[in-house]
């Protein structure tokens, strides 16, 4: 995880007691880190994803995944609605509303042909939920268990 946190810093071009000071920790504590004497806590990870919510949790702890989250409309999950102190921005979803084809205009040259790409299922694979108490569960479904 140390060189993944390194990797943030880089990518945002902060020196580690900057990086230290944005996330809200001792620039020893970012220090000891750094140089492998100490893991990071649960509330330094808590405190980095607070401070940089575009970072995917799973890369974060696990190194899988890309490092960015990738901003979709089905993404529902943000690592901001981790946290009560932030009001989360959730789209509304409801099944029972159908989504509408696109609505072609005859005079407007530019939209005479419309391509549907259909994009395949995504399922959900682990659901990771934090606590106050700097403690934190994985759900992972039953059908995601053998895999």
């Amino acid at each position: 995880m140390r060189e993944r946190i390194i990797q943030i810093m880089e990518q945002e071009k902060l020196s580690y007691s900057r990086f230290a000071e944005e996330i809200g920790i001792q620039r020893a504590a970012m220090s000891h880190i750094i140089n492998g004497r100490n893991n990071p806590s649960l509330d330094v990870i808590t405190k980095i994803l607070q401070r940089f919510p575009e970072i995917n949790t799973d890369w974060l702890l696990f190194g899988k995944g890309r490092m960015f989250e990738e901003k979709t409309m089905g993404n529902l999950f943000t690592t901001t609605s981790l946290f009560p102190d932030e009001e989360p921005e959730v789209p509304e979803y409801r099944k029972e509303i159908e989504s509408k084809q696109p609505e072609i205009i005859p005079e407007s040259p530019q939209m005479q042909e419309v391509k549907v790409i259909e994009k395949p299922t995504r399922n959900v694979s682990r659901i990771m939920l934090f606590y106050s108490d700097n403690t934190y569960d994985t759900f992972i479904p039953e059908d995601q268990e053998d895999k």
